[in-house]
């Protein structure tokens, strides 16, 4: 009997490793043939950071780990590589008072590994800068974001600082729809706990598929 992967979110390591996983490609295939913006609700423990890994290995063309699964087996998916950026929010820290810069951080790390340069600006104009950047040096790109509302959450008993998380995180979605507009986005995978600010943080993104 296979070993459980318990508390492992990383799909290369089960796969390599040979833990029990459950083959869901043939449900992520039909996602990636159907559409390319999703938002996904779920509790906590529920699998999605997971799947936010799987898709990262999908879309950076990583074919031989998925040979003897669905999609590499039964489908006529191509693993054509693209430029990956992955947010995940839960491992921006407890609590993160200064959203802002832990942002501006994150971002700063991809301008430096793809060797691009930005000027200081909005959180949505440095976003919309690198991916345009990456896509017309490269193709478009993958945003996958893991726990988008934790900022939020970590202070639902702290209206001030929750507003202002909110107001931080809508600038920094802002940008989405004019990526997807004029061709920079490939793909955008959206996860978090709760719908509670959904409407007001990605409601430009009104081709934004709901699951």
């Amino acid at each position: 009997m296979k070993e459980l992967p318990t508390g492992k979110q990383n799909f290369e390591e089960i796969i390599s490793k040979d833990l029990l996983y459950i083959d869901k490609t043939q449900q992520i295939y039909k996602l990636i043939k159907s559409g390319n913006l999703y938002f996904l609700s779920r509790p906590r423990r529920f699998g999605k950071s997971l799947l936010i890994s799987t898709l990262k290995h999908i879309f950076e063309g990583q074919q031989a780990i998925f040979q003897n699964l669905y999609l590499g087996r039964e489908t006529d998916y191509q693993f054509e590589g693209h430029p990956v950026l992955q947010f995940n929010f839960a491992k921006l820290g407890h609590r993160v008072e200064n959203l802002e810069d832990a942002l501006n951080s994150e971002i700063d790390k991809y301008t430096s590994s793809y060797k691009i340069e930005i000027d200081d600006s909005s959180l949505s104009t440095k976003l919309f800068s690198l991916v345009e950047s990456i896509a017309t040096k490269d193709k478009p790109v993958v945003i996958l974001i893991d726990e988008y509302d934790k900022p939020i959450i970590d202070f639902l008993t702290e209206k001030k600082q929750a507003k202002i998380n909110q107001e931080i995180l809508r600038d920094f979605f802002s940008s989405l729809k004019d990526l997807d507009a004029q061709g920079y986005l490939h793909f955008l995978f959206i996860t978090g706990v709760s719908k509670f600010s959904k409407v007001s943080l990605f409601s430009d993104l009104n081709n934004l598929t709901d699951l």
